[in-house]
């Protein structure tokens, strides 16, 4: 039990490092985004922001995860998951679909590196996403009533 403690405790240390890092980059950025006159300039330090703001709020949910009680769902909550998870995804993947269709129609420098940063953020996020879903599907134990709810939720 020693050795969960230890290790938890490491984690919690890491993920607080990791916070303390996106909120020095969340300050920078939105201290620099009202003197950014270039729109290019301004929207990539908006999506550095966003993107500092999902990580913070992830490390937080693993710090909680440790220190609080463990995550919990039950069948309905997980069934409903899974269908948002799975209606996020299918949107996704068109968006996904455009911004590729789009990438090869750009000759222009500027949109086509938007384009191709669009492209692989939406990949990774699907990736993740997907693993993720498979991951909440097996979470349970096969014979149990949740995993069966979730297996019927997943091939619908």
């Amino acid at each position: 039990m020693k050795k969960y403690a230890a290790k938890s405790k490491d984690i919690i240390d890491t993920m607080n490092h990791g916070q303390a890092i996106e909120c020095r980059n969340i300050e920078a950025v939105r201290e620099e985004i009202p003197k950014a006159k270039n729109r290019l300039v301004r929207t990539v330090l908006q999506a550095l922001d966003f993107e500092a703001e999902k990580h913070h709020l992830i490390q937080q949910m693993i710090i909680d995860s440790i220190k609080e009680e463990s995550v919990n769902l039950s069948p309905d909550e997980l069934q409903n998951f899974s269908h948002l998870l799975n209606k996020h995804l299918e949107a996704e993947e068109k968006a996904l679909s455009f911004a590729k269709e789009a990438y090869e129609k750009s000759n222009l420098p500027i949109p086509r590196f938007l384009l191709s940063y669009l492209v692989a953020d939406l990949e990774m996020q699907n990736d993740l996403l997907s693993q993720f879903e498979n991951e909440l599907k097996t979470a349970s134990i096969s014979t149990s009533v949740s995993s069966r709810i979730l297996s019927a939720a997943g091939t619908a």
